[in-house]
């Protein structure tokens, strides 16, 4: 978790960025802005699925650059993991997961044809 919130990393994507690592840095930097794009993509998504019931918690959503090949999309309301994953009272309201899930395969198809084709 992030600052008392939901914290969603994009998994099983080693090998991929290993394969960035070892290329240029025009290749590295347009692999960081498709990074970038596809967090801010997440975060639309999120929000959009956020439940609504005081605005707090989707206006808490947001998507962080972290530095070459790294971003982060985060949901600071302190509650907002118990919503995502439910308690034992109340059934989970899941928004960041399949936020994450409806972006995932963009991510990789973008990034495995930038490595392939490389930039245009």
């Amino acid at each position: 978790m992030g600052r008392n919130g939901v914290t969603i990393n994009f998994s099983g994507l080693d090998d991929l960025v290993r394969g960035f690592s070892r290329q240029p840095a025009v290749i590295k930097n347009e692999a960081t802005r498709i990074i970038n794009t596809v967090a801010g993509k997440v975060e639309k998504t999120a929000y959009q699925n956020s439940p609504k019931d005081t605005g707090y918690l989707s206006q808490h959503i947001m998507a962080e650059p972290k530095g070459a090949l790294n971003a982060q999309v985060i949901a600071t309301a302190n509650y907002s993991i118990y919503l995502e994953m439910g308690t034992r009272k109340a059934p989970a309201q899941p928004y960041m997961g399949p936020a994450v899930k409806a972006h995932e395969k963009d991510l990789y198809t973008m990034l495995s044809n930038l490595l392939k084709e490389g930039i245009r």
